[in-house]
């Protein structure tokens, strides 16, 4: 398991975010819905192992790492304090490699949840699927994924939510990004789009800049946490 506990800092004064020592930024992507997301690898990581932080219009929301295949590792919530965390071997790994060479991939594996409100294990289990399209975005070509996911508690198997809806996968980079989506839960659904808007490279304008772009209402006063807690071990 690889904790996302590594320290990294937010600049008040610049409103950017600064990534932890040996590790290197390389990619900044603002999204629809007022969102923007950073993502850096560490030279002392495994390779291909990939973290990302997010920020919305209250400041910043979550930090996470995933391995190479894009398989979910572990999350910090920072709006509440919630850890999530993969808890041993899936039974079926996701894995970006089966998505490119076969055009789909299945994944089932368990998240623990710990929270204000105790701790539970999660099944999560869906597939990837590749649609046949390729998606330009701010100059930079995705490949559309369809894909279709049910989150259920491990003890009870009572249904918590599901999702289905498209995606983005960035193949030189192996990064997926939300898009176009349904989600129901408790028998009510709702409809988001975190569509990429911008991809903002090194030594671009707007790179690892904090405040998100699009989708905000003007009316919202965005907030930045001066220096982020390091996530528990």
């Amino acid at each position: 398991m690889i904790a996302c506990a590594l320290a990294f800092s937010t600049s008040a004064q610049a409103g950017t975010v600064e990534v932890p020592e040996g590790c290197d930024a390389f990619l900044t992507v603002q999204q629809k819905n007022c969102g923007v997301s950073h993502y850096w690898r560490c030279e002392k990581a495994p390779e291909g192992t990939v973290w990302e932080v997010h920020y919305d219009v209250e400041g910043v929301y979550s930090l996470s790492v995933y391995d190479r295949e894009f398989q979910w590792l572990d999350s910090q919530y920072y709006r509440d304090g919630t850890r999530e965390h993969l808890v041993g071997d899936a039974p079926d790994p996701a894995s970006m490699s089966e998505l490119l060479e076969s055009g789909s991939d299945s994944y089932a594996f368990v998240i623990r949840e710990d929270g204000p409100e105790g701790s539970r294990d999660v099944v999560h289990q869906g597939y990837d699927s590749l649609t046949g399209r390729t998606v330009e975005i701010d100059g930079v070509s995705l490949l559309e994924t369809e894909f279709a996911s049910t989150a259920m508690d491990a003890v009870s198997g009572e249904e918590i939510f599901a999702v289905a809806g498209n995606q983005y996968v960035l193949v030189e980079e192996r990064l997926f990004f939300l898009g176009p989506d349904s989600f129901l839960q408790d028998g009510e659904e709702m409809s988001n789009d975190f569509s990429p808007v911008r991809f903002i490279r090194p030594g671009e304008a707007g790179f690892t800049d904090m405040t998100p772009l699009y989708g905000c209402d003007a009316s919202e006063e965005i907030l930045f946490r001066p220096q982020l807690p390091e996530a528990a071990e």
